[in-house]
């Protein structure tokens, strides 16, 4: 199976998991599925948040309202004042609707916020708390946006080179796309944080993969900021519930374990601001 980046067909193996294989393409690095699931497997698992192996995997998850802060601080860093007077914005595959909530927060009341998202029970999550969600085919879709966000969904997408180019086909003039993806795939298979969540995710990147495709798809890169990983930020109450454990019997803290991580996976949440480049 070639890479999706290079074309490249020579790869090594990197790790197994949930009964499927990853490799790494030995021309760029990527890492990624070397038997994903089929397009009709992956479409209804997105459906249903149910996705197959030799273990099922559920991925509807629940709202999560501590992510609504860590998105108002990508967008403090990301964008300046006054960016979304007047915008209209797409969040595509927008979960629970977290990120749709800090978007409203931090810009006008000109802003006019839409989500898409496959999994019917996050589309009725965020409905149920009024955010105005449902499923947008890009394929059929003829409305322009000012900008597009897209976190979070990168790995699981079969084909991001051609997913990309349809998202700049519904930006208007010098709109922008907001991606967040991991910047993991420089990691060897020891070092990589587990579980891959496998078939879930299907490929691993890097900031140079993904931004390479964006430009080669029609995007220049404005910003690329990176991020603790959420699972291995050391936050202060997840601190002081460790320390507390060295105190007690019978109780394991993790604190070398949270430590360690915390410095290997200081700067793989990546958030890269692209604008359309008009043909």
């Amino acid at each position: 199976m070639a890479c999706y980046n290079c074309r490249t067909t020579d790869s090594a193996y990197y790790a197994e998991e949930n009964g499927y294989t990853l490799i790494k393409c030995a021309g760029c690095g990527l890492v990624y599925l070397k038997n994903p699931p089929g397009l009709s497997e992956i479409t209804q698992a997105h459906v249903q948040g149910l996705h197959h192996g030799e273990k099922t995997i559920q991925t509807t998850g629940k709202y999560n309202p501590a992510a609504i802060k860590r998105y108002r601080r990508v967008l403090r860093d990301l964008f300046p004042a006054g960016f979304y007077d007047n915008c209209s914005w797409l969040d595509i595959g927008c979960g629970h609707g977290e990120f749709i909530e800090a978007l409203t927060q931090a810009g006008p009341n000109s802003l006019h916020i839409v989500g898409s998202e496959p999994n019917i029970h996050k589309q009725h999550s965020a409905s149920a708390r009024g955010l105005d969600v449902s499923f947008i085919d890009l394929d059929s879709h003829e409305r322009f946006y000012n900008g597009v966000s897209l976190l979070n969904v990168y790995s699981h997408l079969p084909d991001p080179p051609a997913f990309l180019a349809k998202i700049r086909n519904i930006l208007a003039p010098d709109g922008e796309l907001l991606l967040e993806t991991g910047d993991t795939a420089r990691f060897s298979a020891a070092d990589h944080y587990r579980p891959f969540y496998l078939p879930d995710h299907i490929s691993f990147a890097s900031e140079e993969i993904v931004t390479d495709i964006l430009r080669r798809v029609g995007f220049e890169i404005v910003a690329v900021r990176k991020y603790p990983h959420p699972d291995v930020e050391l936050s202060p109450v997840r601190l002081g519930k460790e320390l507390i454990k060295v105190f007690l019997p019978h109780m394991k803290s993790r604190l070398t374990t949270l430590f360690s991580d915390a410095c290997k996976y200081s700067a793989t949440d990546m958030y890269i601001r692209a604008r359309k480049i008009s043909a």
